[in-house]
């Protein structure tokens, strides 16, 4: 049984931005922790105590085809190179509509479709992100009841480009000098920029939507 409300943690505050305009309501606290590992510990590390939920939420690669951009995950478990397994202890209640599949991290994006395939070999995950390895050890040691959910922005066959990774700042904020950078030596990257933008807001409303759906009927499952 539930005993605080749900927290959502976003790597990004485009994401955090996106759950607010796809009508996550303002009854639900959303923050921003920031990207990677780093992000992660530097938010948890000021937020020890949760009574309730506390849900990492944001975009994710595909790993497989049955993966399309906009589908959305809720992760059972955080696995890891090597077969270590971390069991998240949130998930959405049934009939919300999501699919229940294991998810990995990685230190940077992965921008190659061989390198999604080797990683999803070694690994077992069928989802990729920065964040959900270091959020699970951590949300699991401190005993929190925390869950995964992903929405798919690339898939194996839109991928993101390399060095998109500098196009955010350490507070998961847009940083307009790399991506400045990135459009005068590749002008052609503009309408790439605009279709990750696209597919991100697809995938942020599924999310939304999986939420406002758990929420409303309950997360005591």
């Amino acid at each position: 049984m539930s005993h605080g409300s749900p927290v959502i943690v976003c790597p990004l505050e485009f994401e955090r931005r996106g759950l607010r305009r796809a009508g996550l309501g303002p009854e639900v606290r959303i923050e921003v922790c920031g990207p990677g590992r780093e992000g992660v510990h530097k938010w948890i590390g000021g937020n020890r105590r949760q009574d309730g939920p506390v849900i990492l939420a944001g975009l994710g690669g595909g790993l497989i085809p049955e993966l399309g951009i906009g589908d959305v995950v809720a992760a059972d478990a955080v696995v890891a190179p090597g077969g270590r397994r971390i069991e998240t202890t949130w998930r959405p209640p049934s009939g919300t509509g999501f699919s229940e599949r294991p998810v990995t991290s990685t230190s940077r994006t992965v921008t190659s479709r061989p390198a999604k395939g080797a990683l999803h070999a070694v690994s077992g995950g069928d989802v990729v992100d920065l964040e959900s390895q270091a959020f699970a050890e951590l949300a699991s040691d401190l005993g929190w009841r925390f869950g995964v959910v992903r929405g798919i922005g690339d898939d194996l066959d839109h991928l993101l480009p390399p060095g998109c990774d500098h196009w955010v700042d350490h507070r998961g904020r847009a940083a307009t000098g790399p991506i400045l950078a990135s459009l005068l030596r590749q002008p052609s990257l503009l309408r790439r920029m605009r279709a990750i933008q696209r597919d991100g807001e697809r995938a942020l409303q599924g999310i939304a939507d999986l939420l406002t759906r758990a929420f409303e009927i309950g997360d005591d499952s």
